[in-house]
């Protein structure tokens, strides 16, 4: 076996498994804010063309995918960042959502045969960007995100030497699981730091269409480097999971330089990660629909405002500027929260010590409990009182 697998650890799942292990529940009594998993309908729309197009499944799809769902991708880019000049035949490749596309990458980008290659992550992460670097066998360096900065990453706690070797960049925006979103400042100052140092910049923006209606949307990298340039260091990842509660349907895309694509799809070749041609066109459809996105992002204002108005036990609770998350500072041990919460209340919720890794005596995720927003606003006040009401038996 891959003696690389010696050095993976247990996903943040098996770790709350392992906490609640004695605590028995009847599992229709539970109510899980702990998995970031939209509870939307999936649109009918998408399900129905699946449907119509079932007798297609006999069909081998290719790596590369239909050239209509190439275009849609390049077309949502547009509508979406104002970006006109992706050629779908060299820029862009369909990915089996952005989880395995994430990791595919990082295995057909790390070059091993240069001393020390390193990825740089953020801290807390999402799980898959730690397993990804070390299975292709780069260090991952943790970078903190912390409170009293905002959650922004601190770039300037990396050493010259880890900026040195580091070979990929991954970042998040909007964050899993702060909710952190880059500006166009930071964007620029990681792409300059990109060329002197020569890495790529990762960047996973799957929570970038759920946001404040209210609001501006957050920026995107594509909005700040030219990716059809051949010196771009930028490589961008979208999904479907969040945008359009198609989370089962796994499907996203990879957006970079054509040089960046052309080795990957020759790894993906050899892969054999491919879409199904229901899949394929039911994607289309989403790509190009924004009714359905707009709705959704609807429905997350009734359940951020929900949420929010439950939760009086806790000071300045704010919805972030994107995902679905709320990243809740709490005044006791995570874990032992976590714990109470199922215990008397019957409702699953993920430590945010589980999403962090200890770093220069701290982890950034310590303290904090992530919760998802995506029930129905009915379910969200039932949830999001229980865990007002834990708070209120420490208090």
């Amino acid at each position: 076996m891959n003696k690389q697998l010696d050095f993976l650890t247990e996903y943040p799942f098996q770790y709350l498994s392992d906490l609640l292990k004695d605590i028995k529940k009847d599992p229709l009594d539970v109510v899980g804010l702990h998995i970031g998993e939209p509870k939307e309908r999936a649109p009918m729309h998408a399900l129905n063309i699946i449907n119509e197009n079932s007798l297609s499944y006999s069909k081998y799809p290719t790596s590369s995918g239909e050239f209509y769902l190439r275009e849609s991708y390049c077309n949502y880019l547009n509508e979406r960042f104002s970006i006109s000049n992706i050629n779908p035949d060299i820029h862009v490749l369909p990915l089996s959502g952005s989880r395995e596309g994430i990791f595919s990458f990082i295995q057909s980008t790390i070059d091993t045969t240069k001393k020390n290659p390193r990825v740089i992550l953020p801290n807390p992460f999402y799980k898959i960007y730690e397993g990804a670097a070390i299975m292709a066998g780069a260090e991952p360096f943790y970078l903190n995100s912390i409170e009293s900065e905002g959650f922004k990453p601190d770039l300037e706690s990396i050493p010259e030497d880890v900026w040195e070797d580091c070979q990929l960049f991954i970042i998040c925006s909007p964050s899993n699981p702060t909710g952190y979103c880059f500006d166009k400042k930071e964007y620029i100052e990681l792409l300059e730091k990109a060329e002197k140092y020569d890495f790529l910049l990762c960047s996973d923006e799957c929570y970038i269409d759920i946001y404040d209606s209210s609001s501006n949307p957050p920026l995107g990298l594509l909005e700040c480097d030219d990716v059809t340039m051949a010196d771009s260091r930028s490589v961008i990842f979208h999904s479907l999971s969040k945008r359009s509660s198609l989370a089962g349907l796994r499907s996203g895309f990879i957006c970079a330089s054509e040089a960046i694509i052309k080795k990957l799809s020759l790894y993906r070749t050899y892969h054999g990660v491919t879409l199904s041609l229901p899949t394929q066109l039911a994607s289309t459809w989403a790509w190009q629909d924004s009714k359905h996105v707009e709705s959704n992002r609807a429905e997350y204002d009734k359940k951020y405002k929900a949420a929010i108005s439950c939760l009086d036990e806790f000071d300045d609770v704010k919805r972030p500027d994107g995902g679905f998350y709320i990243w809740l500072k709490l005044s006791c041990d995570d874990q032992a929260f976590a714990k109470l919460l199922y215990e008397q209340e019957s409702v699953l919720s993920l430590p945010g010590s589980y999403l962090g890794k200890n770093i220069g005596d701290i982890n950034p995720g310590e303290g904090f409990l992530r919760l998802a927003v995506v029930h129905d606003v009915d379910t969200i006040n039932k949830a999001f009182s229980a865990v007002n009401r834990t708070m209120q038996s420490l208090n």
